[in-house]
């Protein structure tokens, strides 16, 4: 009661009576899991089955007419289930595969320093008669096992912060409960960090494998420590690291300026101290189909149901729906569509369709724009009206006030839309538009019926006050099972946390791609710092005598500051034509924010750059601060 993804699994049949024969023109909308024979694609079943409607459309034309789009359609499993969030997984898969490949390219570029550190020492190694082969295999060995030591590490982080890790994940990203580190992936984390100790161990082995020995022998004290490759390789590390950093901030920034829009949007309705509850009505061929079998009984009970739901402790407002009213609910009821004087459409289209009680619209605080809502005289007895929304409005009848217009809807779910597929309904009023399916979509057409006209198997009850959400559910459910003992009662839940929960999967990601964001503003921050501060030692005796012949500490400054803002540059020049193509990627992420924002574009690379002048700062107050008799005395 009230838990999230709560199942009961029932045998399916469809009468009673095995004597009765089932009817045709009763379609329930279910989801039939099959296994295909080896050999036969999605593709081959799903014609086969288009073969099978179009035979049946032929064999009974009075039971599945021409403009009836009852069909069956194939989708993979693995489809159904993570389909809604695989664009969501790709974007984290590629956050994860930019900060290895950037914690990489700074671990490379730290083996480049501490083999130029011992260049002097490989070079003597050399005279003595080493084999350059052998020592490019100690530099590779020492690299592969520091970066085995950090996979070891790594996995034993996770190990131990699992249930934390777990605990942070969505609950509704699909197959939750079977995350499991198992055999697999400890080989692939072990695999990856055996791969980048030998691919980014490899440049700084080879150079050292290569040594000048006449120059480097030669070189001692403060002299020039590495070669200009070696150099220039460094400084191509850190462009890389640079550029890579800030695609990985530009993906954060677009996130969170599309999570704070998406957070704010209005959401047309207001969900404050509102609670639903659900409930099932017995089906047509219950054994007590008697007491909810008509309209007029099915409309007895909803006023009665109605009635006591007022009475509950702290409850100020009270109504009903069929359960897509639900905001949020991510439970569709299409219907196809017909419209008066356009009957002859050869493909009706669908719409959104639910059944509410007059006080539903009062209650959420859906305005009222055009016409009038729901009254206790629209029942089983008076003709058939409907309240639309202001997108349906638009869609069909663009320019024309569609106040007295006519329509049929049909194809809903089960013990659904029965009459309604018969009679014509009349639009009576017009209602704003509210974000009911899902945050990121506000403008989908949708048909609300009088629920006392035709009350639907699957309910909600809708209550607002100053309510105790642990102790609301048990009272609804006494209430509920006071009037039938046997009804269900289940998925009580308060709005704000369905627009809470909404939101996570969203907030989820930007916040996993915001941690990998800061993280790689570290690392290139660390990077940066490496080289300039290389090149401050590297250039020691060259800033002591511009010094000593009246340099000034500012000019030095400025220079140092310089070169890094160079490589800042170049990197953010890269990294911005990489984040246009990547933003691209991930628009179906975004709401209300451009994939080439110009906002989130400068404002990142601005924070970039400041970050790598800051990271440039102390070796360059260092250098500022070189003693001009030490520096020239190694001369």
């Amino acid at each position: 009661m009230g838990e999230r993804n709560t199942e009961q699994w029932a045998a399916l049949n469809f009468s009673d009576d095995p004597a009765q024969a089932p009817s045709r023109n009763v379609r329930l909308p279910l989801e039939t899991v099959g296994r295909l024979k080896p050999g036969v694609t999605v593709a081959a079943a799903q014609s086969q089955m288009d073969a099978l409607v179009a035979s049946l459309r032929e064999q009974f034309p009075g039971d599945y007419p021409a403009d009836n789009k009852w069909t069956v359609r194939l989708v993979p499993l693995k489809e159904n289930l993570v389909g809604n969030v695989r664009q969501s997984l790709i974007l984290l898969l590629g956050a994860v595969a930019l900060v290895l490949l950037i914690g990489c390219v700074n671990v490379a570029n730290l083996l480049l320093a501490r083999a130029s550190a011992r260049s002097r020492e490989m070079a003597v190694r050399q005279a003595l008669g080493a084999p350059r082969k052998r020592l490019v295999r100690q530099l590779l060995t020492e690299s592969l096992l520091l970066s085995l030591l950090g996979g070891v590490a790594g996995l034993v982080i996770v190990f131990c912060m699992k249930g934390l890790l777990l605990r942070l994940i969505p609950e509704s990203l699909p197959r939750l409960n079977d995350l499991s580190i198992n055999w697999t992936v400890m080989l692939f984390a072990l695999a990856a960090s055996i791969a980048a100790g030998i691919i980014f161990g490899l440049a700084p082995a080879r150079q050292a494998g290569r040594l000048n020995l006449t120059d480097t022998l030669r070189t001692e004290g403060r002299g020039s420590k590495g070669s200009r490759q070696q150099t220039r390789t460094r400084r191509v590390l850190v462009v890389t690291e640079f550029a890579l950093s800030l695609v990985l901030m530009v993906a954060a920034g677009l996130l969170l300026r599309s999570f704070w829009d998406l957070s704010k949007a209005p959401l047309g309705f207001n969900p404050q101290r509102v609670m639903s509850v659900q409930l099932w009505l017995p089906s047509p061929n219950d054994p007590k189909a008697d007491i909810y079998g008509t309209a007029a009984q099915e409309a007895v009970f909803a006023r009665e149901l109605l009635r006591r739901s007022r009475l509950l402790p702290g409850v100020q407002e009270a109504a009903l729906g069929a359960e897509p009213s639900i905001p949020l609910h991510h439970d569709r009821n299409l219907s196809a569509l017909i419209v008066e004087g356009r009957e002859t459409q050869k493909q009706p289209p669908t719409v959104e369709r639910s059944q509410v009680t007059p006080e539903y619209f009062h209650l959420l605080e859906i305005p009222l724009l055009r016409g009038r809502l729901f009254n206790d005289g629209d029942d089983e007895n008076a003709p058939q009206v409907a309240v639309i929304n202001q997108a349906m409005a638009e869609t069909y009848w663009r320019g024309e006030d569609p106040l007295g217009k006519r329509l049929k809807v049909g194809g809903g779910r089960a013990g659904v839309g029965q009459r309604a597929s018969k009679t014509w309904i009349t639009i009576v009023g017009v209602v704003a538009d509210a974000r009911t399916e899902s945050l990121a979509n506000a403008s989908v057409p949708l048909i609300y019926l009088s629920l006392y006209q035709e009350t639907p198997k699957e309910l909600a009850i809708f209550l607002r006050g100053d309510l105790n959400a642990s102790a609301i559910p048990k009272e609804v459910q006494a209430m509920v099972q006071s009037v039938d003992p046997e009804l269900p009662v289940y998925g009580a839940q308060t709005l704000d946390d369905a627009v809470s929960a909404s939101l996570e999967q969203r907030r989820f990601s930007m916040a996993i791609v915001a941690t990998f964001a800061i993280t790689a503003l570290l690392l290139a921050a660390l990077g940066i710092y490496g080289v300039i501060s290389y090149i401050v030692s590297e250039r020691t005796q060259e800033i002591g005598i511009r010094l000593a012949l009246g340099a000034r500490q500012g000019t030095i400054l400025q220079m140092v500051l310089r070169q890094g803002l160079g490589l800042a540059m170049a990197g953010a020049g890269l990294g911005l034509v990489g984040s246009v193509i990547v933003s691209q990627l991930m628009a179906g992420l975004l709401y209300g924010v451009r994939p080439t924002d110009p906002l989130t574009f400068v404002g990142v690379t601005l924070v970039l750059t400041g970050v790598a002048l800051a990271a440039c700062y102390i070796p360059a107050r260092r250098a500022m601060r070189v003693d001009p008799m030490i520096a020239l005395r190694y001369e």
